[in-house]
């Protein structure tokens, strides 16, 4: 049901929601789980989370969502959402010993967003908190995900969704926890900049449309003026 919804909400909001990386998903390793981890500068984020894992790559989904935010939208819990509490260290701890738990399973899909909050995308750096790194010290082998999103309006009353999934990396498991975490950060910023940088040049080779919303009103009204 909340499948149904969530695929009616994002073609009401956006005009369409474009996908680069589809291969690097399909050709993953499927005796093992996959971790997902993307900057975090929208509320649409877990909901194009769930479309993505759900109902494209047919994975069972979970996410790591910050408790304030949490307590807020409990109808997250819909997308397989968990909480997080960042400001305690040991209700922190055992939020990613239980995702640990969950990534046992090889079917699972996990999202998580390092830098903890809601920021704009140009902040640099990310910032990301050690709780990703933490993740990857306590579970054994993983695909591990680095994913871009960003939001444009180009052209269009509503905003063009842009997600760019790159090849599963690897992390130096005898490297220190704050190495990881800058090197994770490192990652995923080179891939958010890369795909920005596409965007401005109009450089949209290997994105597919996944999903197309309704007709905008600009081209309803173009509709009536040219006849």
């Amino acid at each position: 049901m909340f499948s149904v919804y969530n695929k009616h909400i994002l073609k009401k909001h956006f005009h369409r929601i474009l996908l680069k990386g589809t291969d690097n998903i399909n050709g993953r390793d499927k005796n093992i789980p996959s971790i997902m981890f993307g900057n975090h500068s929208n509320w649409w984020d877990g909901f194009l989370a769930f479309y993505l894992s759900y109902d494209l790559w047919k994975t069972d989904i979970y996410l790591m969502m910050d408790l304030k935010q949490m307590k807020k939208y409990k109808f997250f819990k819909w997308l397989g959402a968990f909480s997080v509490n960042r400001e305690s260290a040991r209700e922190s701890y055992e939020s990613v010993k239980y995702a640990s738990e969950l990534v046992k399973d090889r079917k699972t899909m996990l999202w998580i967003f390092p830098q903890g909050e809601m920021l704009p995308n140009d902040i640099r750096p990310l910032r990301f908190q050690n709780g990703l790194s933490k993740l990857l010290e306590m579970t054994g082998k993983v695909n591990l995900f680095p994913v871009a999103f960003n939001y444009e309006f180009i052209l269009e009353q509503r905003p063009e969704v842009f997600i760019n999934v790159s090849e599963s990396i690897t992390v130096d498991e005898n490297s220190a926890k704050q190495e990881k975490t800058e090197y994770l950060n490192k990652v995923l910023t080179a891939l958010l900049d890369g795909q920005k940088n596409n965007i401005v040049n109009g450089n949209l080779e290997g994105y597919r449309e996944v999903l197309r919303g309704k007709s905008s009103r600009n081209k309803i009204i173009d509709r009536v003026y040219n006849g």
